[in-house]
């Protein structure tokens, strides 16, 4: 009888370990779960950049509108001051063509530092300042669109004379 016992636990053999189909199961199903979290990497990228441009270009937008109420306080009577001469803080920010010492050069300098230089290949890209006197105050608007067109900011104020 012991004889019997021995030969029953020499036939009886352990499952221990995997089997190859099972190694390369779990394989594919880890590579299709990785390349799944690695694609989804690569897209919150390109949303992080995108919100930095954003929040830059809102930014410049908001300089851009508090410069110019910082000069409308000047002397009535002063060349600089924008409710005299509207047309010296309006214009397009596209090309950095302006003096070192007009505002509109610093803007566009910093609009190309923050996100970039104009791309006037794209046609989607706009870089404009309006500033109009109404008569009874100053209407700005400020027009951003930057990164082919998939960033934007319209900033729109009106300033009254104090």
């Amino acid at each position: 009888m012991a004889g019997a016992r021995l030969s029953l636990r020499a036939l009886t053999y352990h499952n221990e370990g995997f089997t190859l189909v099972e190694a390369l199961v779990a394989m594919v199903i880890f590579t299709l779960g990785f390349s799944g979290l690695y694609f989804s990497y690569g897209l919150s990228q390109q949303v992080v950049v995108e919100a930095e441009k954003r929040m830059h270009v809102n930014l410049i937008a908001n300089q851009i509108i508090e410069t110019i109420a910082a000069q409308g306080q000047r002397a009535a009577n002063d060349p600089l001051n924008p409710f005299l001469t509207p047309s010296q803080y309006a214009g397009s920010l596209a090309a950095c063509t302006y003096s070192a010492t007009d505002d509109r050069q610093k803007w566009c300098t910093s609009l190309n530092t923050s996100v970039g230089p104009f791309n006037a290949a794209s046609g989607r890209e706009m870089r404009d300042v309006s500033v109009i006197n109404d008569g009874t105050g100053l209407i700005i608007n400020v027009s951003l669109v930057t990164a082919n067109g998939s960033v934007t900011a319209y900033v729109t104020r009106k300033l009254r004379q104090l």
